[in-house]
C-alpha cells in the first residue's frame, strides 16, 4: 500500500519522465474515483497543457498543470504510475492516461480503485481543509513539531503515527518499522512516553522514511536491521532472531518483537 516513501518515489519517477510535455489527449476510466470534478472538466483542464512541477504531502501527490491548478493523485492501496511509449490501448486497470505529443503516455493504474483523482487550485488550502497533519519529511518538521503532533493524544503510539490528522503519510507498514527501530511497543500509550523516548522515536521516524526512499522502497535493498523484509507470519526479528509477534492495533495487523519492543514509556 503506497505510504509516504512510496509516493515520494512515484513523485521522483514522474519528475524524471513526464514533466514539460504537451498533453495531447486524456483518457479517464474512473468516474467513481474522481473527487469534486467531472470527467469532462478534468479532461479540459489537462488537454493542451503540460505538467510543470510536483509536490508531495503525506500520501498525496500534487502535479502542477501549467497555468491551471494542480492534479491531485491519491494512490489508495494499489495505485502506481507508468511512463511508456507505444500504440497500445490502456490496460484494464488504467484509470487515467495522459497522452503526450511526443508519443509517450503516463498511466495512473489502480487495481482496486481505492485511490482518488481530483483538481486543486491551492495545495496549502486543500491540506488545511482536508485536515492533514504535517509531513514528517518537511524541512520544518523538527523534534518540537513532532512533540506538538503527539500533544494531547491518549491512545496507542501506533494509532497516533497512522493518524493522518496528526502526521500525514505514515500507514500500517512503516508505523511498524518506525516502532521497531525505536524499540517501542506498538501499544505504548502516547501520553505516557518520556521526552527521551519521543526524541528517539523522532529520530527513528526520520531514518526509516529516508532510508526507505533511498532504497526505492525495495525490501531487498533495505538495511539488514529493518523489520519490513521479515514482516510476515513466522518471520524472525532481524536483531535477535526470535519469532515476530502479531497483534491488532487500531484495527490493523501489527508485527513486533516481544523481546526488543518491551519498553512502555
Amino acid at each position: 500500500m503506497p505510504e509516504l516513501p512510496d509516493v515520494q518515489v512515484l513523485k521522483e519517477y514522474l519528475d524524471s519522465t513526464a514533466l514539460h510535455q504537451r498533453i495531447a489527449d486524456v483518457t479517464i476510466d474512473a468516474d467513481d474515483m474522481l473527487e469534486d470534478v467531472s470527467s469532462r472538466t478534468l479532461k479540459s483542464r489537462l488537454r493542451k497543457h503540460s505538467l510543470r512541477s510536483t509536490r508531495r504531502h503525506g500520501k498525496h501527490l500534487f502535479v502542477e498543470i501549467a497555468g491551471d491548478g494542480w492534479l491531485r493523485l491519491h494512490f489508495g492501496m494499489t495505485g502506481e504510475l507508468e511512463y511508456s511509449k507505444g500504440e497500445r490501448e490502456p490496460g484494464a486497470h488504467v484509470r487515467l492516461r495522459l497522452d503526450f505529443a511526443n508519443g509517450f503516455h503516463l498511466d495512473y493504474r489502480n487495481t482496486r480503485k481505492l485511490g482518488q483523482i481530483g483538481l486543486v487550485d491551492d495545495v496549502d488550502e486543500y491540506i488545511e481543509q482536508a485536515g492533514l497533519g504535517p509531513d514528517p519529511l518537511a524541512s520544518e518538521f523538527d523534534l518540537a513539531s513532532f512533540r506538538q503532533a503527539l500533544a494531547g493524544r491518549r491512545g496507542t503510539i501506533k494509532g497516533a503515527l497512522m493518524n493522518q490528522s496528526a502526521l500525514a503519510g505514515i500507514g500500517n507498514i512503516y508505523a511498524d518499522e518506525i516502532l521497531f527501530q525505536a524499540k517501542l511497543h506498538p501499544k505504548a500509550k502516547v501520553n505516557r512516553l518520556k521526552p527521551k523516548t519521543v526524541e528517539q522515536l523522532h529520530r527513528s521516524l526520520q531514518r526509516v522514511l529516508s532510508r526507505a526512499i533511498e532504497a526505492r522502497v525495495d525490501p531487498e535493498r533495505f538495511p539488514d536491521d529493518f523489520l519490513l523484509p521479515h514482516r510476515d507470519a513466522g518471520g524472525s526479528c532481524p536483531r535477535c532472531g526470535r519469532e515476530l509477534q502479531k497483534t491488532k492495533v487500531s484495527g490493523r495487523t501489527t508485527y513486533y518483537c516481544a523481546s526488543d519492543q518491551r519498553r512502555r514509556t
